[in-house]
């Protein structure tokens, strides 16, 4: 769809239909592209109520080069005989007939990738009110030329594709990354069970190892099912912990216990920070480097962050990451605000919250990220809460992480959540 100059929507397969119907209409959409099997589910109720004007559904077999006899032995099920070939409100057009019908030709197409838009993506934004923000080419690719040089991915590697690609995350880091590097992708339709995934890498050759990005949920998980079993026990039947090279994790906080639990029996991992808005990575522990517990990394190239009074951003930044102001630490503890050429062009519809969260100084364009943190003295970034979280108690600041942080290390405590009340 980039290719030929069209907007992509990702789209959660889970929504109910009233969902759908909200996010196809915040975007205007007007082509529905599916899995036939999620047409009945609901598209099929919503559809007539929204701009859409073309639906095209597709299966996984209309992608497959085998023969007829092996695509019958996968056994994968079909929805084709549920769906109409017309309706009155929109057309229908079969993938499997496009393909087998559309002669390949070259395509011009005259787009600016600076400011048109090449996803509109849903997000809770700096705030938590759903808003859908615009990321053009240029952000989606200069985000990947900002992450080669930070990592020590090379072609013929494998990334485990656990996360949903209609996420930022998912889209750069796995989809777009293993692409853009030349590695392979072991894809899962949704986060498999601890049992399903070992089993998946035994079958896997990968000599040249293994990077699996995803989320605290997820090696929190895995590390419990490699505990329960006993790491000893774990290691005589699976190779994922020789085959492990790389992890990385994103799209929320990581705490500490469970950082030191997965590290323990796998590798190191490097604790990346992003948002939506900066599509969506900002910094990352370089994979050469050191790892510093509870740290964001470091800015990637290109990429700027500094820290800015939460409640006066005119006032310029409180620390700038340089050497020269020397105003790093925890005592200067203020919004992180980012400059980049990832970060968004703007929120669709939604001027006054564009105005709020992009703002100018020194020359540059910043994102005001709505999450407290201070810089320290080697550059590296530290989150203390998000701005909408801060607990005030009798005149003090409590930042809910920190205090989880610090419960989270008693053996008798699995999962903590601190809130004020």
């Amino acid at each position: 769809c980039q290719y030929i100059g069209a907007i992509v929507q990702g789209i959660n397969p889970t929504y109910k239909p009233m969902e759908l119907l909200h996010a196809l209409t915040m975007t205007n959409a007007k082509v529905l592209v599916l899995m036939d099997m999620l047409y009945i589910a609901g598209p099929a109720t919503i559809l007539p109520k929204t701009s859409v004007k073309y639906l095209i559904p597709s299966n996984f077999v209309d992608f497959f080069t085998a023969d007829e006899e092996t695509i019958q032995q996968l056994g994968i099920p079909s929805a084709k005989e549920k769906i109409p070939n017309e309706t009155e409100d929109y057309q229908i057009h079969w993938m499997d007939k496009i393909i087998a019908e559309t002669e390949p030709k070259e395509i011009t197409v005259d787009i600016d990738p600076w400011t048109d838009p090449a996803v509109y993506l849903m997000t809770g934004g700096t705030t938590g009110l759903p808003k859908v923000a615009m990321l053009s080419h240029a952000n989606l690719i200069s985000n990947l030329f900002m992450i080669k040089p930070w990592t020590n991915l090379e072609p013929g590697m494998v990334t485990i594709g656990s996360i949903p690609f209609f996420h930022s995350f998912g889209l750069t880091c796995v989809m777009s990354g293993a692409l853009s590097l030349g590695m392979q992708m072991l894809l899962f339709p949704k986060p498999p069970s601890d049992d399903v995934l070992s089993e998946a890498i035994n079958k896997l050759d990968a000599p040249q190892g293994i990077m699996y990005t995803g989320v605290e949920m997820l090696f929190k998980r895995l590390t419990d099912y490699v505990n329960e079993m006993g790491v000893e026990e774990y290691n005589k039947k699976y190779d994922f912990t020789k085959k492990l090279k790389y992890a990385t994790q994103g799209a929320g906080p990581l705490h500490e216990n469970i950082r030191v639990s997965f590290e323990e029996i796998f590798c190191p991992i490097r604790v990346g920070y992003g948002l939506t808005e900066t599509s969506p990575v900002v910094s990352v522990a370089p994979f050469w480097g050191p790892n510093k517990s509870g740290k964001l990394g470091l800015p990637l190239p290109g990429t700027d962050w500094a820290i800015f009074d939460s409640e006066n951003f005119e006032a310029g930044p409180i620390c700038d990451g340089t050497l020269e102001r020397n105003n790093f630490g925890v005592e200067h503890t203020g919004e992180i605000c980012v400059a980049g050429p990832q970060v968004m062009l703007g929120y669709l519809g939604k001027q006054k919250e564009q105005e709020d969260n992009l703002k100018m100084w020194g020359g540059k364009r910043w994102l005001l990220t709505g999450d407290i943190g201070f810089i320290d003295e080697h550059g590296f970034c530290e989150i203390r809460d998000r701005k909408k979280s801060l607990i005030k108690v009798s005149g003090h600041s409590v930042y809910p992480k920190e205090v989880e942080d610090l419960m989270g290390h008693h053996p008798a405590i699995d999962q903590v959540a601190v809130a004020g009340l």
